[in-house]
């Protein structure tokens, strides 16, 4: 369980919503407030007119079924101050639940009188609420409308593109800074004062490709394995081999316990886990932290961990690292033989059990691609350009700063997800603004998260513009507002 909510954060239903949509991605094991367990069948249709928040739910609560409606609040308390008790619409509702305890509440009851079970979800929620956040602005729904979406067309194409053009820099700052923090940790030193030395920039970048190789699901699960597993315990102790890398890794992130498969690959991985094992001294991770569920074989954990396994062996033996940047020191830097160049330096090799199998001792029915070239890309633009961008500043390398940009500003991309689709349709939608580039999609999307959704209009040209045509600063940011998506404000 998480520590408990502040309820002080603007949290609307909205996005308690989708909490509850979510159903076992973002909660487990609930219990009402009397102490019956809680099996969700059906969630219910949304309701988006007046009544209850969701129509013809199926829950069994205890040992019984119920069917009925469902209705979603902040805390414990907004039943009776939303006056429910006294509503003759609510009389079917079987289940309230909410985000929060109220610090002094009443039992809810319904019209005919009797009282209502209540799922306090902050007891039971599988991740962070911050962690939740950042998956649900990733994922809109349907009913996703951007605050200025009627009147995004008074800010010109000129503006706009200058705009997302800033707007991607400092999402490329952003992803530097965190990179910047880890680097700062990992040296013990003051966070203005990067190491100089190489092994610690390595093992930045091979825990920021884990995390980028581990999805939604294990990115957290893969991070953590690379800063247990790190580069100078692989470097002594694997033998430098690939087989050794994979041992260290697989025994450290708990992949191989009551593992009983009987074939020469496992066999010789274990045995050299198990003399390596009481060697390393670090945190191991447990079988069960990882998610297989819900993923397709290709992107198990596994197949990832031996996709990593190879950019390990290339910083260790092939200096992965220095090649990368020499890439980008060219002074004939071109944008597509560069990429071509990096595709080249992070495009796994053959490797006989895992291009056949996709977890211990299961075969797979067809040839498994370690990475395939959008994870690679993604690698590319989440993690090698950001990583680069910090170590020109912080070395004053001045042609690497140039080419990083170069390649982030005209590097063609066809990306496709929610957010994407949201601002291209809702923003660039009849405007002669592509979105066809790495920069572009990263400023849209640094628009979306970080200002669309928090309701910064007036920190947004697009915003300010749709304001001030609207005739009334005092009250064009309500104007802009009113869409039905708001989601939470820190």
């Amino acid at each position: 369980m998480h520590k408990k909510l502040n309820p002080r954060l603007n949290i609307n239903e909205n996005f308690i919503c989708r909490i509850w949509e979510g159903g076992e991605k973002y909660f487990s094991g609930l219990v009402t407030d009397s102490g019956e367990d809680v099996e969700v069948i059906d969630k219910g249709t949304r309701n988006f007119d007046s009544g209850p928040d969701y129509k013809n739910a199926k829950i069994k609560i205890g040992e019984k079924v119920l069917t009925g409606d469902v209705e979603i609040h902040r805390d414990h308390g907004n039943w009776v101050q939303h006056d429910h008790h006294n509503d003759r619409r609510y009389i079917s509702v079987i289940l309230h639940v909410v985000l929060w305890d109220s610090p002094s509440r009443t039992a809810p009851k319904l019209r005919i009188k009797r009282e209502l079970p209540t799922v306090i979800l902050e007891n039971h929620l599988t991740k962070s609420i911050h962690d939740i956040w950042k998956e649900i602005i990733s994922e809109p729904s349907d009913k996703f409308r951007l605050p200025c979406f009627a009147n995004n067309s008074t800010a010109s194409d000129d503006e706009l593109v200058l705009w997302l053009g800033k707007l991607s820099v400092e999402r490329l700052k952003l992803r530097a800074e965190r990179i910047r923090s880890r680097l700062s940790e990992l040296s013990r030193a003051a966070y203005k004062d990067l190491p100089k030395n190489r092994r610690l920039w390595e093992q930045a970048l091979y825990e920021f490709i884990f995390e980028a190789l581990g999805f939604s699901k294990n990115k957290e699960q893969m991070l953590r394995l690379a800063a247990s597993a790190g580069l100078d315990n692989i470097r002594k102790y694997s033998g430098g081999s690939i087989d050794g890398i994979q041992a260290v890794l697989f025994g450290t992130s708990g992949l191989l316990f009551d593992v009983r498969t009987k074939d020469p690959y496992t066999d010789r991985i274990k045995e050299m886990w198990r003399e390596l094992g009481d060697k390393i001294k670090n945190p191991r991770l447990q079988r069960s932290e990882w998610a297989f569920f819900g993923q397709r074989p290709q992107n198990y954990p596994t197949i990832r961990i031996a996709y990593g396994s190879q950019i390990i062996y290339n910083l260790l033996n092939k200096e992965l690292f220095r090649a990368l940047i020499l890439v980008f020191e060219d002074k004939e830097f071109k944008v597509k033989q560069a990429v071509k160049d990096i595709m080249g330096l992070l495009e796994p090799a053959a490797d006989e059990y895992w291009n056949s199998h996709y977890d211990f001792g299961k075969a797979s029915k067809a040839k498994n691609i370690l990475a395939g070239r959008q994870r690679i890309t993604d690698i590319l633009i989440n993690v090698v350009i950001p990583l680069l961008y910090l170590y020109s500043a912080e070395f004053d390398k001045k042609q690497l700063r140039v080419n990083v940009l170069k390649l982030y500003n005209e590097f063609p991309s066809n990306a496709d997800n929610s957010v994407l689709r949201v601002m291209q349709t809702q923003l660039l939608g009849g405007r002669g603004v592509k979105s066809n580039s790495v920069a572009m999609e990263q400023g849209l999307i640094q628009l979306h998260n970080f200002y669309c959704t928090r309701e910064k209009c007036d920190k947004c040209i697009v915003g300010k513009k749709v304001i001030e045509s609207s005739g009334d600063m005092a009250n064009g940011s309500e104007q802009v507002k009113g869409f039905e998506y708001k989601i939470i404000y820190y």
